[in-house]
């Protein structure tokens, strides 16, 4: 993966102002990020901007998992020059677990939302899909839960991440681990 960490940091700043004027988010818990190691960020999905959010409150080059539509035109150019996957919807993605391994496996942080999709419903949380647990024990990566509580209503207070402690689920198994990881997230939703 070809990635450019000058333009990554530079959005990253554009983004990080713009959210501050816009939508004013609070983050909490961005001390249970580890500076160095593998780690998956693993939270729940409303907004498309939750990506940004998690990317603007760490110092960590996350590489989110997008989904392929997203890749298209003068975004998709983008979006893969800051190292952003690939993801093809409702298919298996050996490619897109192959590069998320890879960066990994050289230390990063990848980025996946377990839900699949964004959640419109009434739901807290939809099902969580494996995926993340299953990167996590083959990568032998830490799972970062969060949870974006709050509404995105411009120039309103009200939104905020919390990022819970790293979790360990190379002892676990898929489905435990799976379990595990959405309570986490749930519990941090429901602080």
């Amino acid at each position: 993966m070809k990635e450019n960490k000058k333009l990554y940091k530079f959005l990253k700043t554009i983004y990080s102002k713009l959210l501050k004027i816009l939508y004013k988010p609070t983050a909490y818990g961005t001390e249970n990020i580890p500076k160095e190691g593998p780690i998956i960020f693993v939270g729940n999905h409303r907004h498309a901007f939750d990506p940004i959010v998690v990317m603007t409150h760490t110092n960590r080059m996350v590489h989110y998992m997008a989904k392929e539509s997203l890749f298209k035109g003068i975004h998709g150019k983008l979006f893969e020059s800051i190292g952003l996957i690939k993801v093809h919807r409702n298919k298996s993605n050996p490619m897109a677990i192959i590069e998320a391994q890879e960066i990994l496996q050289q230390g990063g942080a990848v980025g996946i939302f377990p839900e699949g999709t964004r959640n419109r419903t009434d739901q807290e949380l939809l099902p969580f899909r494996h995926g993340a647990v299953a990167i996590a024990k083959e990568t032998n990566s830490k799972i970062i839960p969060f949870a974006i509580k709050g509404k995105y209503r411009l120039f309103k207070k009200g939104l905020s991440i919390e990022f819970g402690k790293p979790v360990d689920v190379s002892q676990m198994e898929i489905e435990e681990a799976n379990d595990y990881i959405r309570n986490e997230v749930l519990n941090i939703f429901r602080k």
